[in-house]
C-alpha cells in the first residue's frame, strides 16, 4: 500500500472516530425514577445568597430526597441537583446522604463516604452521587429533572 493511501485512511479513521469521541453522556448510576418537580426561589434565600445547599426529601430514588448545590450569587447563581442516594452500595440497603455543616460536601451515615457537593464525586474515590438536570426560569423557580 503506498504511503498516500495510509495517509487517506488515517485521515478518515480520524473524521469517523473523532466526533463520536467528543459525545458525553451522562452515566445513569441509579436504576431510573422520574423526577420532575420546581420550587420557588424566593422560598429559599440560601440558596440564592447564602451558598446554602437544600435538602429536599421525598424525591429521587426510593423517595431519599435531592441535593440542591449553589454555584455562585443571586441572579448568577446556577445549581446542581443530585440524588441524595449514596451510590457506594446500590445493592445493599440504599442510605441518603446529610450535607455537612461545611456546606460543600455531604456524607452517608452508613458507610461515611464523603462527596463532593460541586462536583457530585466521592472524595478520593471513582463513583459519583446521580445527577439531575437544575433550570432558573424566568419567573423565579428552580426546575429539576431527570430529561
Amino acid at each position: 500500500m503506498n504511503k498516500n493511501k495510509l495517509v487517506f485512511i488515517g485521515f478518515l479513521l480520524l473524521a469517523v472516530t473523532i466526533p463520536f469521541s467528543c459525545v458525553e453522556e451522562e452515566e445513569l448510576v441509579l436504576p431510573p425514577v422520574i423526577v420532575d418537580f420546581s420550587l420557588p426561589l424566593a422560598n429559599y434565600p440560601g440558596l440564592l445568597n447564602g451558598g446554602v445547599p437544600l435538602e429536599w426529601r421525598g424525591e429521587g430514588y426510593k423517595k431519599n430526597g435531592i441535593l440542591i448545590f449553589p454555584v455562585g450569587f443571586g441572579d448568577d447563581a446556577q445549581f446542581r441537583a443530585y440524588d441524595a442516594t449514596c451510590t457506594r452500595n446500590i445493592s445493599e440497603e440504599t442510605t441518603a446522604v446529610k450535607v455537612d455543616k461545611n456546606n460543600t460536601t455531604a456524607t452517608c451515615p452508613t458507610c461515611k463516604t464523603a462527596y463532593n457537593l460541586l462536583t457530585g464525586y466521592a472524595v478520593n474515590q471513582n463513583f459519583h452521587l446521580q445527577q439531575y438536570v437544575a433550570r432558573r426560569d424566568g419567573y423565579g423557580r428552580l426546575h429539576i429533572t431527570n430529561n
